[in-house]
C-alpha cells in the first residue's frame, strides 16, 4: 500500500508579477498565471486523487479551478506566511526601510516579519504541522493534491533537505510546480520521502530559478538516471554489475532525448546501462566516461533478490534502510558516505560551460549521493529522498557561491507512455 501528497504552488499572481511582498494578501492571478494553471491542468489529466485541498486564499483556489480540480476542502493552515506590515510593499521598499530587520532574519533570529507577522520558526511549525496532519489522515494509502504557496512548500521541503547557514541550496518552487512526497506502508515507519521536487516541466525547459541562473551565466547540468533494466524489473540489486538496458529502457532513453532536446556535452558512468542511455542523448557528440559516476558498490548483494537473502543480510538491510545505519552494502561494498565522497570529487572537478547544455548519466544511489553533497546533507538524505525513476532528470546549478539543486526526478516524457 502506498500514499502520496502532491504540493502545488499557486500560479503567478499580479503581486508576483509586480515584485510585491505577498503573504496573506489576496492578489488575483496574472494573465500568464492563468495560462500556467491551465497548463498544469493538462499535465494532471489522468491523475486520480482521493483528496484535493487548497489554502483559503484566492490565488490557490483560482489555480485549482483553472487546473480542473475543485477542492474538497479549503484550509487556513495551508496559507502563506503572515508578513505583517510588509504585506503589499515592494521588495525594494522593504529593503530600504528595514535593512536591520531583514539582516536579523537572514541571521536566523526569531524576528517577526513586518514587525507584527510570523517568525520563520512559527511559520515553519504551522506548515509542517499541516503536512504531518495530512500524512496521518491518509494513513497507509491515499493520494492527496494540495494547492498552496511557495513559502509553505519551502518550509516542508526544508525539513527533508536540511539547510545550509546563510546560503540557499534549493530555490523557492516555480509557480504551478509540483513537489511530490510518497511513502510505502511498513517501510521507513511509513515516513514519506521526496519523490519529485519543483517539477514545472509543463511550462517548458528552463523556467523559474533555472531561467534566472542561465540568464546570469551560471552553468547547469542535468543528472539522468539510466533507463530500466531487466534487473530493475525483477527487483535484483545491480550495483556495479554490467546490466544493459531492457527494451523498455531503450524506449525511455529515446523519449527522454526527444523531450530534452539538443545536448552539447554528455558525461556518463562507464557501466553499460548508463552508457547505453548516454548514447541516446549524445547525438554523435561523444561521451566522457568517468568512474566516479558509477553506482554504489553493493558487494556480495549484487545480482541478488532481497527474497533470496539470508536472515542475517535482511537484518542488515533493515538496519540500513529503516534504522539509518550507514553500513557497507553487501559486507564488502561501499557505505553511502563513501559514495558521497566519490561524487563530491566529481562535482569539485567537473568544468562546465554556461553556454552548453550538459547531461550527466549515472545511477539511482549515485544521484542521491550527488544531491546529498549539493544540499550539504549527507546524513539524512538516504531516508528523505526517494530514488529517481529510470531516465528521471535532476538539475544542479553550479553557482559561484556553491551548487544549488534546481529540481529532482523530473520525468514528463514517461507520462506519454
Amino acid at each position: 500500500m502506498t500514499f502520496s501528497i502532491t504540493l502545488v504552488r499557486h500560479a503567478r499572481s499580479e503581486a508576483n508579477a509586480a515584485g510585491i511582498w505577498q503573504g496573506q494578501g489576496d492578489a488575483p492571478l496574472a494573465e500568464d498565471g492563468r495560462r500556467q494553471a491551465r497548463s498544469l491542468g493538462t499535465r494532471l489529466i489522468g491523475r486520480e486523487f482521493d483528496l484535493v485541498v487548497s489554502s483559503d486564499l484566492s490565488r490557490t483556489q483560482e489555480t485549482a479551478e483553472l487546473a480542473g480540480r475543485t477542492p474538497d476542502r479549503v484550509e487556513k493552515a495551508w496559507r502563506e506566511m503572515d508578513l505583517g506590515a510588509w504585506e503589499g510593499r515592494t521588495f525594494e521598499e522593504v529593503a530600504e526601510r528595514h535593512p536591520d530587520l531583514l539582516e536579523a532574519i537572514r541571521r536566523g533570529e526569531a524576528v517577526s516579519f513586518g514587525e507584527t507577522g510570523e517568525t520563520i520558526g512559527e511559520f515553519e511549525r504551522r506548515s509542517v504541522e499541516a503536512f504531518e496532519d495530512l500524512v496521518e489522515e491518509l494513513g497507509d494509502e491515499g493520494h492527496a493534491l494540495v494547492f498552496t504557496h511557495g513559502g509553505v512548500i519551502d518550509s516542508i521541503v526544508g525539513r527533508f533537505f536540511g539547510r545550509v547557514d546563510r546560503r540557499r541550496t534549493f530555490p523557492i518552487t516555480t509557480n504551478t510546480a509540483m513537489t511530490v512526497f510518497s511513502g510505502e506502508a511498513g517501510r521507513s515507519q511509513g515516513r514519506p520521502r521526496v519523490a519529485a521536487f519543483n517539477d514545472a516541466s509543463h511550462l517548458g525547459h528552463d523556467v523559474g530559478a533555472a531561467a534566472r541562473m542561465r540568464d546570469d551565466g551560471v552553468p547547469i547540468a542535468g543528472f539522468v538516471r539510466h533507463g530500466v533494466t531487466e534487473a530493475n524489473k525483477t527487483g535484483r540489486i545491480q550495483g556495479q554489475q554490467c546490466w544493459g538496458l531492457h527494451a523498455d529502457g531503450h524506449d525511455q532513453a529515446r523519449l527522454l532525448a526527444t523531450w530534452y532536446g539538443s545536448v552539447d556535452r554528455v558525461f556518463s558512468s562507464p557501466i553499460r546501462r548508463a552508457a547505453e542511455t548516454a548514447e541516446q542523448l549524445a547525438s554523435g557528440n561523444g561521451i566522457r566516461f568517468d568512474d566516479r559516476l558509477m553506482e554504489q558498490s553493493f558487494g556480495m548483494w549484487e545480482g541478488v533478490l532481497t527474497s533470496e537473502m539470508s536472515q542475517e543480510d535482511r537484518s542488515v538491510l533493515r538496519r540500513i534502510y529503516s534504522d539509518g545505519e550507514d553500513l557497507p552494502r553487501g559486507r564488502t561494498g561501499e557505505t553511502f558516505a563513501a559514495l558521497t565522497d566519490r561524487l563530491a570529487r566529481f562535482l569539485d572537478d567537473v568544468q562546465l560551460d554556461a553556454a552548453e547544455r550538459t547531461v550527466i548519466v549515472s545511477h539511482g544511489a549515485a544521484i542521491k549521493a550527488a544531491v546529498a553533497q549539493v544540499l550539504g546533507n549527507t546524513v539524512d538524505i538516504q531516508s528523505s529522498l526517494a530514488v529517481s525513476p529510470n531516465t528521471g532528470v535532476t538539475h544542479v546549478a553550479f553557482a559561484p557561491q556553491g551548487p544549488m539543486l534546481l529540481d529532482y526526478a523530473i520525468a514528463p516524457h514517461l507520462e506519454q507512455r
